[in-house]
């Protein structure tokens, strides 16, 4: 099991992107967390504050009130789980709960039992679990994974105010680099490779949405270009915001360079 364990590696993105910047869940994982609805997050959250490394034995999470968010953990939530194995990258579509169990008649008690097939997942989940519940405010609003990405790297420089970032380590932020195994082989090319592309689909979608629905207010500053007019590097103008109400069909900030 050991060597088994050893041929697997989690994407560059979902690890450590930069030195100061974790990033220990993946990111569809993280999305899908906080997608749940509070009483499946509340069931979820009791199971996994219980768990233990190796555990096999089901979880119990109360009475009979549990069972239906219970059970939509184990049938309605996919985690979407991206790894690589060898020389291949692996997507992993599996569930929050392996099984669920109803003990007794009366007085029935509700048990969850979680795939060993993704302890990793689980036990990082439980390792950050409270940090993630504060930031549940903002993050739980956020519905594209550029944007999830985006926000937890600027929310580490809000107080800077200002943060330059190479193209190359915006990519890895956005989850939008090439994949390579351990030994530095190529297994699948970088998304977006066009910067318009790049920028349009996920960097002009991810600003946005951290404005319109997050405590923090991102900008692009200004755009670094080498002698060739091709991009290189990035200047982000990051300032802390009220947390907005909710009201989705408020004004979207403008995207554009701010001189």
């Amino acid at each position: 099991m050991a060597t088994a364990k050893n041929t697997i590696q989690r994407r560059l993105p979902d690890s450590l992107i930069d030195k100061g910047l974790e990033e220990s869940l993946p990111i569809g994982v993280q999305k899908s967390y906080f997608m749940l609805s509070e009483a499946e997050r509340e069931i979820l959250n009791i199971a996994l504050e219980k768990y233990r490394p190796g555990q096999v034995e089901p979880i119990s999470v109360g009475g009979r009130k549990s069972f239906k968010p219970a059970l939509r953990l184990a049938t309605n939530y996919r985690l979407v789980i991206e790894e690589i194995q060898g020389s291949e990258a692996v997507t992993s579509y599996t569930r929050w709960v392996d099984a669920v169990q109803v003990r007794g008649t009366e007085n029935q008690e509700i048990y969850l039992t979680f795939s060993p097939r993704f302890e990793h997942i689980w036990l990082e989940l439980k390792k950050h679990l409270p940090e993630y519940l504060a930031e549940k405010p903002t993050r739980i609003r956020l519905r594209s994974r550029y944007s999830l990405r985006l926000y937890n790297w600027a929310k580490r420089y809000v107080t800077v105010g200002s943060k330059r970032i190479s193209l190359e380590r915006l990519r890895k932020v956005l989850g939008l680099e090439s994949v390579r195994d351990a030994a530095g082989n190529l297994i699948q090319e970088a998304p977006l490779p066009v910067w318009a592309n790049l920028r349009q689909r996920a960097l002009d979608t991810a600003i946005a949405e951290i404005n319109r629905k997050t405590d923090l207010k991102i900008s692009l500053e200004e755009l670094g270009r080498s002698s060739h007019r091709r991009i290189t590097t990035l200047t982000f103008d990051i300032k802390a915001q009220p947390l907005p109400n909710g009201n989705e069909k408020a004004q979207k900030p403008r995207l554009g360079i701010e001189r």
